[in-house]
C-alpha cells in the first residue's frame, strides 16, 4: 500500500529518485513512458503522485515540495485536476480493460491548458493484453506534453513491447534499520514501530498505515487473533470462524508469513520478526507438529489461496478449506 498525503515529506529512500525526476520534469525532459517499479508497499505510487503534484504546483520551484494549498494542488489532491487522469481497475484485483485504456488515450489527445498532461496507471501490471497494446501507439507517437506513469510491483508481467518503450525507474527497498527509523516518527515507541513493520510484512508504507490508521491496526489485531487460533488448531469450525472476521486479502499474506516463520524456526531455531508477534510456545508446537515438508506444502498452497482471494468464491468454503488443510497432516 502506497497511500500517504503527498504534501508530507517523502520517506528518505524516495528522496533521491524524486529529486532526479522533478529536475528532469522542470527541464521538460521526462520520457513519455515512465515505469516505476519495486517491491509492494515501498512507496511507488506515493513517488509518482508527488512527482506529478510537484510539477503542477503553482508555488513550488526547483526541487521544493508541492505547497498543497494552491488551486492546482487542491485539484490534484481532490482527484479533479483537468490535466491528470488515473487509470486503475474498476475493482481491486481485476484487470484494466481496453475500454479504459482508450479513454486514457483520448484524454491525452485533448488540448490542455498547461505543459503537462499525465495518465497515472496503477497497478500497471493489471493491464490486460488488449489494453496494453492499445497504449503502444501513444507511447511511440505521444501528443505534446503527454506523460504516462506506470506503477508496477511486477513489471515482468507487462508485455515486452510496453517495457521497451518506457524508462524504468526502480524504487529501492529500504533496509529494516532505515525503515524502522522512519516509522519511529509515527509510533509511540520503538516496539510499536517494530510490530507495525512486522505486521506490514516489511512494507514500510503499510506499516505506517497500521501506526496511524485505527482501522488498519484493528485489521492487524483481528488477523493476529485468527492466526493465533490457527496455531492452536482447535478444529475446523473454530478456525474458520476466527478467520471469517478477517479479510482474505490481508489474512492470507500474513498466513504465508507465519508459515515461513515456522519453517525458519525449524531450520535455524530462530524466530523472525513476524513470528515474534505470536506466543512462542504455540509457534514452536505448530512448527514441530507440521514438520518441514508439510510447511513447505502449505506455503505453496498459500500462494494459490492468495491468487483466489480476489475471486468471487464462497468465503466460508474457502476458509474451511484453509483450516482443513492446516489440520490434516
Amino acid at each position: 500500500m502506497d497511500a500517504q498525503d503527498t504534501t508530507e515529506p517523502l520517506p528518505p529512500w524516495l528522496q533521491a529518485p524524486w529529486q532526479v525526476l522533478v529536475q528532469r520534469g522542470r527541464a521538460g525532459c521526462l520520457p513519455t513512458g515512465l515505469l516505476v517499479h519495486g517491491a509492494a508497499g515501498v512507496g511507488k505510487t506515493l513517488l509518482a503522485r508527488s512527482l506529478v503534484q510537484t510539477l503542477l504546483c503553482r508555488q513550488a520551484a526547483g526541487t521544493a515540495a508541492p505547497c498543497g494549498v494552491c488551486n492546482a494542488c487542491r485539484a490534484f489532491l481532490g482527484g479533479v485536476h483537468p490535466e491528470v487522469m488515473t487509470l486503475e481497475p474498476e475493482d481491486a484485483g481485476k484487470e484494466i480493460l481496453i475500454a479504459a485504456a482508450r479513454e486514457a488515450i483520448e484524454f491525452l489527445g485533448l488540448s490542455g491548458s498547461g505543459e503537462l498532461r499525465c495518465v497515472l496507471i496503477q497497478p500497471a501490471d493489471a493491464l490486460n493484453t488488449n489494453a496494453a497494446n492499445a497504449l503502444l501507439k501513444t507511447l511511440e507517437e505521444p501528443p505534446p506534453g503527454a506523460v504516462l506513469i506506470l506503477v508496477a510491483d511486477q513489471p515482468a508481467r507487462l508485455p515486452a513491447t510496453i517495457r521497451s518503450r518506457c524508462e524504468m525507474v526502480e524504487i529501492p527497498t529500504p533496509d529494516p534499520d532505515a525503515a524502522g527509523a522512519w516509522l519511529r516518527g509515527f509510533a509511540t515507541d520503538s516496539e510499536a514501530a517494530d510490530e507495525a513493520y512486522a505486521a506490514g510484512l516489511g512494507r514500510p508504507l503499510l506499516a505506517r498505515e497500521i501506526l496511524v490508521d485505527p482501522e488498519r491496526m484493528k485489521q492487524w489485531q483481528t488477523d493476529r487473533e485468527a492466526l493465533t487460533t490457527l496455531l492452536r488448531a482447535p478444529g475446523v469450525t473454530a478456525m474458520a470462524s476466527a478467520m471469517q472476521r478477517s479479510l482474505p486479502e490481508s489474512l492470507i499474506p500474513r498466513l504465508q508469513a507465519l508459515l515461513l516463520a515456522a519453517q525458519r524456526l525449524l531450520v535455524s531455531e530462530q524466530v523472525d520478526a513476524f513470528g515474534r508477534q505470536f506466543p512462542p510456545d504455540l509457534l514452536e508446537a505448530f512448527a514441530r507438529r507440521q514438520g518441514p515438508r508439510r510447511l513447505a506444502e502449505l506455503s505453496s498452497q498459500a500462494r494459490v489461496w492468495q491468487r483466489q482471494a480476489s475471486r468471487q468464491l464462497n468465503p466460508q468454503l474457502r476458509l474451511e478449506d484453509i483450516a482443513l488443510s492446516i489440520l490434516v497432516r
